[in-house]
Order: structure tokens, then sequence, then C-alpha cells
């Protein structure tokens, strides 16, 4: 208890600085599906993890399946009354582990004495408001289906700019050992932190995490898995440089969803 403990107060500490955005998850109905079947997809978006919290612009959003070295991009519901985005994907024909992924381009939000709202530092100034700050936060999703022990297509890297590649395959996730990922910025190994969790460790509080650890030199991060479920994990790039007139700094956000039996 006392190493999760401190995990959390780590995580809290280092994530203090930055406003939080919601997270951008992916949740397949299922993770095992026939092949040529159709296979409901949830996109949610929330600081709990696993709870629904908020619906997100589908004009910002393209999601689909990874195939033929490209997204294949599928038509988005929003569904206001579960709070979240419905969509489907179709399953090859083959037998290779399928990669759902999303790609959401962030809102711009600028601080001005009434606090915090949409809209450029130009829109703002034009209006003569002042601007203390505007950022924007780009997000990126990815979740794993049909794996097998002898699949190798769960690791194939689809060209997201912050990206979180399995180096174990889910299929061989287990309980008490350790699940290696790469981390990759714009395509390069990239040491960056990066925080886990299950759904259902934590209800209550917002933006904690099971597990935090940094991936290295090479991108290679370890997390421990401590529970069976859904697992989700996370990482993150803050600073980008942003453009002038519109947005002073952009963040970058990543989340990989992986089930663990």
């Amino acid at each position: 208890m006392r190493k999760i403990f401190v995990a959390i107060v780590m995580i809290v500490i280092s994530c203090a600085a930055p406003a939080f955005s919601h997270e951008l998850i992916l949740k397949p109905a299922k993770f095992s599906a026939p092949k040529g079947s159709e296979l409901s997809i949830e996109l949610q978006s929330t600081h709990i993890f696993i709870v629904k919290e908020e619906v997100e612009d589908i004009s910002t959003i393209r999601a689909g399946i990874f195939q033929g070295g490209k997204l294949v991009e599928s038509a988005l519901a929003p569904n206001e009354p579960d709070l979240r985005i419905d969509f489907s994907v179709k399953i090859p024909d083959d037998k290779s582990a399928s990669i759902i992924l999303a790609n959401k381009t962030g809102e711009v939000w600028s601080v001005t004495p009434d606090g915090s709202k949409p809209g450029t530092r130009k829109s703002f100034e034009d209006q003569g408001i002042k601007v203390t700050r505007a950022s924007r936060t780009d997000k990126f999703a990815k979740a794993i289906v049909n794996t097998s022990a002898a699949d190798k297509n769960f690791a194939a890297v689809v060209g997201q700019e912050l990206e979180i590649v399995p180096v174990t395959n889910p299929a061989n996730a287990k309980i008490g050992e350790f699940f290696k990922v790469k981390v990759l910025f714009k395509g390069q190994p990239a040491s960056f932190p990066v925080f886990a969790t299950y759904d259902g460790f934590v209800k209550e509080y917002q933006n904690t995490y099971a597990y935090y650890t940094e991936s290295d030199a090479d991108g290679v991060a370890n997390i421990k898995i401590t529970a069976p479920g859904l697992w989700i994990i996370r990482t993150s790039k803050d600073g980008e440089p942003g453009v002038a007139g519109e947005f002073d700094t952009r963040a970058i956000r990543s989340i990989l969803t992986i089930p663990v039996k």
C-alpha cells in the first residue's frame, strides 16, 4: 500500500503545474472479435479512470482502424445520454491483431481576467481582452484487439505524433509481471513520464494512476501489472511551440488501452 501511495503522490506533484484536460480513451466492446465482423468502440473523455464525463467535439477527431499502413476512418456518432462517442470498425479477414486509433486536434483555450475560455489569443486581444496564456492540447489514443501469442502486428508503428507501442505482446500480459512499451515522439524513441492504471483502481479521485515510471533513452518503459482488467497506459509532452497569434504552447497526450486476463 505504501508503494502505491507514494506513486500517487509523485503523480499528483508531477502533474500539478499544467491545467488538467480530459483524457481521451478508446474502449472496445470486446478485445476478441471474429474476422470480418463489426466491432463497436466507445471513445471516452474523462478525468477518472474509467468513468465517462463528457462528449468531445467530433469535428476535431479522426478515428477508425489502422489498415494498409493508414487510418481507415469510421463515422463518429456523439452519444450525449451515455457521455461517449460511438463508432465501429470492420475486423480484417486475416488473423493479425487490429489497432484502433483516435486522433484529436485540441481546442485553443486562453487565460483571461475572467478565467480560462475557449478561443485564440488573437480573438481575445482583438476585443481588447488581455490574455495571460493561450494553449492547445492534442490527444492520441490507441487500442489493440485480437492479439495472439504468435502475432507481431501488435507492435506496428502507426505514426501518431506521440505514440505508445507495445513491446510485450498484450496477449502475454500477466499479473505480477512487467509489461514493456516503447514511447515514440515524432517517430523517435523518447524518454518521457509514463502513467498506468486499470479500470476500477480509483473512482473517487481525478487524475489518479496506479503506477508511474519513465521511459529510458531507448523509449522503453516497464509497467508492473498488478490486477486483471482493462489497463490504460499514458504519456505526455508539454511545452511544444505554439502558433504566433493563435496559441503560445501546445501539449500532447497519448493513451494505449490493453486487456489483461
